[in-house]
């Protein structure tokens, strides 16, 4: 199923949570966009919408390394000779070629996650702190792995339980857990839009559902 999809069915999950707790019109734009986020959250583990919400490009990064590249080999060139100049064009050289056949979308979303740790460890906010395990994590797995299994879900819910506890947006534990399930009931292959299905209970065993 597309992102635009889980978007909008995991934004639907909010609402109803909204409607069910008769919550006031800001908790319940809240619990809306809680329920879209968490909704998309399954997909980290593949080049989707999410992912590509909160990381930088990988072409920034690919542009930042050939600049360096470029000033390093220039530098080399005015101001080293000998052995040291012929070992700056060669890591100038290196830093402008190498990263495009190693940088990809995921290595982004890999710094995305330890930039988050860092910040929620130096904040001291715990929810954040697996948040960023949780996409560090993610940016290692083959699609429909891990985050679209009960475990995923499970883990995802220990996440929005302490975003519960430390916000204090009520009822967020519940549309979050539940945009989330919505995801991975949208992937099963009973659907027709759906040609691969998910395993539920990886990494236990591997069928498909």
């Amino acid at each position: 199923m597309k992102g635009s999809a889980h978007l909008a069915i995991g934004g639907g999950s909010g609402l109803a949570t909204a409607v069910y707790l008769h919550t006031d019109p800001l908790t319940t734009a809240a619990l809306v966009g809680i329920g879209a986020v968490a909704g998309l959250a399954p997909d980290l583990d593949v080049n989707g919408k999410l992912s590509n919400r909160i990381t930088i490009s990988k072409k920034w990064l690919i542009l930042f390394f050939a600049a360096a590249g470029l000033l390093l080999i220039g530098y080399s060139y005015v101001m080293l000779s000998g052995f040291v100049q012929s070992a700056g064009f060669i890591v100038g050289l290196c830093l402008t070629i190498l990263p495009r056949l190693f940088i990809k979308q995921r290595t982004m979303l890999f710094i995305t996650g330890a930039g988050l740790g860092v910040t929620a460890w130096y904040a001291d906010i715990f929810w954040l702190l697996l948040l960023s395990g949780f996409i560090i994590v993610s940016s290692f797995l083959s699609h429909r792995s891990l985050t679209h299994s009960l475990i995923g879900a499970a883990c995802f819910a220990g996440i929005a339980w302490q975003f519960q506890q430390s916000v204090g947006i009520e009822g967020s534990f519940l549309a979050a857990s539940i945009a989330y399930m919505s995801h991975l009931v949208a992937d099963m292959k009973v659907w027709p839009a759906n040609k691969r299905g998910i395993k539920w209970f990886q990494p236990l065993f591997n069928k498909e559902f």
